[in-house]
């Protein structure tokens, strides 16, 4: 009887979890993902990846996800694990799709920041000018994906243009 009561109670919390819509930003099996990406090697980065599936760590994972972390993130508006606002939240911060801003880096650098989304948000470019408190500059033109792919896994393309004695030096960095 009692595991009965059990079973219903597990049932009935399932349930209530997948039919309230509760959608969220799976933090706990892309925190997974991305330590799984660290590993230099592609050897080991594949051997951890099959031991992570065969021992289901990601099965784990995306079912803490679906039953604890993204009902909590769709109920609070906020991600127990990151900490960032709800995919389905109102505080969610989406970039216009052109947009300029300034600000000063904690060591005194002024930096300014354009950007411009293609019109499907599936490319964005970017230039960053950073002048120093002594005057240098550099600009920073950035070519991504995505801004959040970009800044996450790398894959970006980025020319760096810094000046010396007023004559531009590039630098080509594809990731």
């Amino acid at each position: 009887m009692r595991a009965k009561k059990a079973g219903t109670a597990v049932a009935l919390l399932c349930g209530i979890t997948l039919l309230s819509g509760c959608y969220g930003q799976f933090a706990l099996v892309h925190t997974l993902y991305k330590a799984n990406g660290q590993v230099q090697n592609k050897w080991a980065r594949s051997g951890l990846t099959a031991l992570m599936v065969i021992l289901p760590v990601y099965e784990f994972a995306g079912l803490g996800d679906v039953i604890i972390f993204n009902p909590i993130e769709f109920w609070s508006k906020k991600n127990p694990i990151t900490d960032k606002p709800s995919v389905a939240s109102k505080n969610t911060v989406v970039p216009p799709v052109n947009g300029t801003t300034v600000g000063t880096a904690k060591n005194g650098e002024r930096v300014t920041v354009s950007w411009h989304f293609s019109n499907n948000r599936e490319r964005v470019s970017a230039v960053v000018v950073k002048r120093s408190p002594a005057g240098d500059v550099t600009v920073h033109l950035v070519r991504a994906k995505t801004l959040e792919g970009a800044l996450e896994t790398g894959h970006v393309q980025m020319t760096t243009i810094r000046f010396d004695r007023n004559l531009p030096v590039v630098s080509r960095k594809v990731g």
